[in-house]
């Protein structure tokens, strides 16, 4: 795993900035309607691909999960573990994850973990093309 004080790796752009996080409720409903979806215990990934358009990503986490702390929590948790993920992912693609109610108490490496085994069932893992 990595953790804050491993260095980035050389060559790989681990931002993310403000433009590849998905905000528009069109773009919710398009990837609802026309994506995929992969399920885990902590997480639910709904996705689809664009080709020629950079890697999005958008974390939903209903009220379910817990107040208000821990809801910004699970998401800057995914944000991050997507940051770190993205250079491994297809190109062109865009992410929606919805969190369950266990992501609370699960922790950034367990939820990471998940979402990299849901890209990798989903086919969109850099080397599962």
């Amino acid at each position: 795993m990595w953790s804050a004080a491993t260095p980035a790796t050389p060559g790989r752009d681990r931002r993310l900035p403000r433009a590849r996080i998905l905000r528009r409720r069109s773009d919710f409903q398009s990837i609802r309607q026309t994506g995929g979806t992969e399920s885990g215990s902590h997480l639910k990934l709904n996705w689809r691909r664009l080709p020629g358009s950079a890697r999005r990503v958008a974390a939903i986490v209903t009220k379910a999960c817990g107040p208000a702390v821990t809801r910004n929590r699970i998401k800057r948790w995914i944000r991050e573990a997507w940051r770190h993920l993205q250079a491994d992912l297809a190109p062109g693609l865009d992410s929606v994850w919805i969190s369950r109610p266990k992501a609370a108490t699960a922790g950034l490496e367990t939820l990471q973990e998940e979402m990299t085994r849901l890209y990798r069932k989903a086919g969109l893992w850099g080397d599962s093309k």
